[in-house]
């Protein structure tokens, strides 16, 4: 694991993932990846370092950055200091996806009061489509909603930052995956029930 010289808690490790996160929050750096006889890799804007005797850390280091420019999410550029490490537009994107992923597994955390609305989850994947309907009924169960019928889901608390994560992660138009508020539902005392609410 990459760790802190001020060995506080890691914010990183040394998975592609985590160099690739660590490259965003740096902003790139000159010639970070030669190795020096003290230090394998120093980023002196976030202090975090790679002792040189950490053979397996800079070894995981090195298998991850080449995997990161195999896969095209990093590129290096000569410049005249040197080079220069860049995260590239699929590197951005494929760390915006891990980051909407984690948010959408975290916890829900709501009122405790029940503002007495009830939203209405409705979205339309093509059938064919069947891995994306099946991960998105996953993340809307993980939220809590419950289905009211086909392709319409409910729960009683806000979720709108919630869909809005769902619209980015699976590139959904908004006619796709819509939110209505409501102020009632027809024989709703089975749901009240239910979230007791």
């Amino acid at each position: 694991m990459v760790s802190k010289v001020n060995q506080k808690p890691m914010l990183f490790d040394d998975t592609p993932r985590g160099l690739l996160e660590m490259l965003i929050l740096a902003g790139g750096f000159a010639a970070a990846l030669s190795i020096s006889p003290v230090l394998f890799v120093v980023l002196a804007g976030i202090g975090y370092a790679v002792k040189a005797e950490d053979k397996m850390c800079r070894r995981n280091i090195r298998s991850s950055f080449s995997y990161l420019k195999r896969k095209g999410y990093v590129e290096v550029r000569s410049s005249k200091s040197g080079k220069r490490v860049t995260v590239t537009v699929r590197g951005f994107k494929c760390a915006s996806m891990y980051r909407i992923r984690k948010a959408l597994a975290a916890p829900m955390y709501y009122s405790l009061k029940w503002d007495k609305k009830w939203r209405l989850i409705l979205f339309d994947i093509p059938t064919e489509d069947r891995a994306k309907r099946n991960a998105f009924r996953f993340f809307i169960k993980h939220i809590g909603a419950i289905m009211l019928q086909k392709s319409v889901w409910v729960y009683p608390f806000d979720c709108s930052e919630r869909i809005i994560l769902l619209r980015q992660f699976f590139q959904l138009t908004e006619k796709e995956l819509r939110l209505v508020v409501v102020d009632s539902l027809d024989n709703d005392q089975w749901l009240r029930k239910h979230f007791k609410c």
